[in-house]
């Protein structure tokens, strides 16, 4: 098992980035994005402040799951922008974030993850990292980037274990978390450089590049409801576009996908 010291804070700030930032290390937090957002409360928000944990003991997933968060395996940061964007237009910034997640991972794993949207990224259909981002209304708009990467687990919970891995169970490989955390900031940084100067068309066709989503049928549950169909596209807005049943297409903003099998 990996052990916490391989998160190298000196190495992170000594790192040559394009801006200057803020780094802050922390052995245990309850959730990475909630350290930010206390931070906010009492400072002014500082763009491309970097918070990471060693472990979580109440890391926040999707529509309020907990993401298991064990010390000396995962990645489990969070990042504070202020793009100017309207809050609606928050799902650009999770695909912009899931993008960055997608490329820094692969660069360590002969077999490249694919992006499930709106904010997953799946290694041989399993779960190894998450993306959840949260809009703050200060006077400049803030919002926390939080994403939980499953690096050298060797073993998940029962409840969890037929969905999640890790890019050790899966690879074989053991990833130093100080060098993959520099490649998903360095990610973080250029993405947002490219959403900031209004690439937002680049970033979604990137996105789609590294997703097997499209042309297959899924199912998407929104609240109660569950539309079917076939996966197409993803509009200007981030949006899913699905050919449904009737021969239809639906924008959706949200909702949790799941592929049919054959």
């Amino acid at each position: 098992m990996s052990k916490p010291s391989d998160i190298d804070l000196a190495v992170l700030q000594n790192s040559p980035w394009s801006k200057d930032r803020k780094w802050n290390f922390l052995p245990e937090t309850d959730s990475t994005n909630a350290e930010i957002m206390r931070h906010i409360s009492s400072h002014p928000p500082e763009e491309g402040l970097v918070v990471i944990a060693d472990c979580q003991t109440g890391g926040k997933g999707r529509s309020g799951r907990v993401w298991h968060s064990e010390s000396g395996t995962g990645i489990y940061l969070s990042m504070l922008i202020q793009p100017n964007l309207s809050p609606e237009k928050l799902s650009i910034v999770t695909l912009m974030a899931g993008l960055a997640t997608a490329i820094a991972v692969n660069e360590f794993i002969p077999q490249p993850a694919q992006l499930k949207w709106p904010n997953d990224l799946l290694l041989n259909n399993k779960k190894i990292a998450g993306v959840l981002c949260e809009y703050h209304a200060t006077k400049v708009p803030a919002v926390i980037i939080g994403i939980g990467i499953n690096v050298n687990h060797t073993q998940f919970p029962a409840d969890i274990k037929d969905i999640a891995t890790s890019l050790k169970l899966e690879s074989g490989l053991e990833i130093n978390r100080t060098t993959l955390i520099r490649q998903l900031v360095t990610q973080l940084d250029f993405q947002y450089d490219e959403l900031k100067n209004n690439k937002v068309q680049t970033l979604i066709d990137n996105w789609t590049r590294h997703s097997d989503l499209f042309g297959k049928s899924i199912s998407i549950k929104k609240g109660d409801q569950i539309i079917t169909g076939k996966a197409l596209k993803l509009d200007p807005l981030g949006r899913l576009i699905l050919l449904n049943e009737s021969g239809k297409e639906i924008a959706l903003d949200s909702g949790e996908v799941r592929i049919q099998k054959k």
